[in-house]
């Protein structure tokens, strides 16, 4: 039975991965494999609908934003930090708060399946913009965090399949007004919920989601539309663009279509891992694509998944 271990980094940018200010994730890829352009996501590209995705194999539509408890161990237990713990800016905890627990569940050997989530870079890329000395100081210290695990996973490395991937991209907002669809809704929707680069539009019942489409396409700093359901499209803004909201990040931000790419790295020492590193330096994975491609990998199998297997 193989181990899977799966590491999360909350709004890295795959741009970001580069032999100068990540060297360990680069050295990880270029002895397994990445994804060229990234792994994708759907819109709004943030962080519960993508991590959702992740972990359920489908996109938004099917796993309406809801994760998964199922897991043997959970850190922090129950969903609650443990008083004491050292949190970051917008109150999760640092990465070396993660990190030790991370490798406690690692050193198991019932443990067959590990998800670790690191959020500073985040939270960083949110206060000071995801271009910021900030920003690349706290990548370059989650590298060395992601070194640690990779050390601790030498003694079982040749039955181990890892990929890192993150669950959206962050950038900049310029000076521009922010994007308020009610001001021109023309009677098509009566409401919205904003998400960053991004936003849910309910349409009026009876009004043609291509209709209201049209009319979102004629806004100012609306770059694309898509449909949802028969009462919900989806809008995104164009580059460096956010949707009014009660309040904004005060650096970088993320829910756009230029947002969406994530981070697609694998590695380990396990047979499976070649094919997959050919696979995904083909065709582009989708956040929805892992869990279908490693459950297997377990004997599981994962027939109501949207996401493809990249090893069937």
């Amino acid at each position: 039975m193989p181990r899977l271990v799966v590491l999360a980094l909350d709004g890295f940018p795959h741009r970001a991965i580069s032999p100068a200010l990540t060297p360990c994730m680069w050295s990880f890829a270029s002895a397994g494999g990445r994804a060229p352009d990234g792994g994708v996501t759907d819109l709004p590209s943030s962080t519960d609908p993508g991590f959702c995705s992740l972990l359920t194999g489908c996109h938004p539509r099917r796993h309406g934003v809801r994760t998964t408890s199922s897991a043997d161990e959970r850190w922090p237990p129950g969903g609650v930090i443990p008083p004491g713990t050292g949190l970051d800016a917008h109150g999760y905890p640092l990465n070396r708060e993660v990190l030790p627990r991370l490798l406690d569940a690692l050193s198991k050997e019932r443990m067959d399946f590990v998800f670790g989530h690191f959020n500073e870079s985040d939270t960083v890329g949110h206060d000071h913009g995801p271009e910021s000395d900030a920003a690349r100081e706290c990548y370059a210290a989650t590298d060395a965090v992601i070194g640690q695990v990779l050390d601790a996973l030498a003694d079982r490395w040749k039955e181990t399949v890892i990929v890192v991937v993150s669950d959206h991209d962050m950038q900049a907002r310029d000076d521009s007004a922010p994007i308020d669809p009610m001001a021109h809704s023309d009677g098509l929707w009566d409401l919205y919920v904003p998400d960053g680069g991004s936003a849910l539009i309910h349409l009026r019942p009876g009004v043609d989601p291509a209709a209201a489409g049209a009319a979102l396409q004629r806004l100012d700093g609306v770059e694309t539309w898509m449909p949802d359901d028969a009462s919900m499209v989806i809008a995104g803004a164009e580059p460096g663009r956010i949707f009014a909201a009660p309040r904004y990040p005060a650096g970088g931000f993320h829910g756009a279509p230029i947002t969406a790419r994530t981070v697609a790295l694998v590695g380990g020492g396990h047979p499976a891992v070649g094919r997959l590193a050919t696979a995904i330096e083909r065709r582009r994975p989708h956040l929805a694509d892992w869990v279908p491609t490693l459950a297997p990998l377990l004997g599981l199998e994962l027939p109501g998944a949207d996401g493809i297997n990249f090893l069937g």
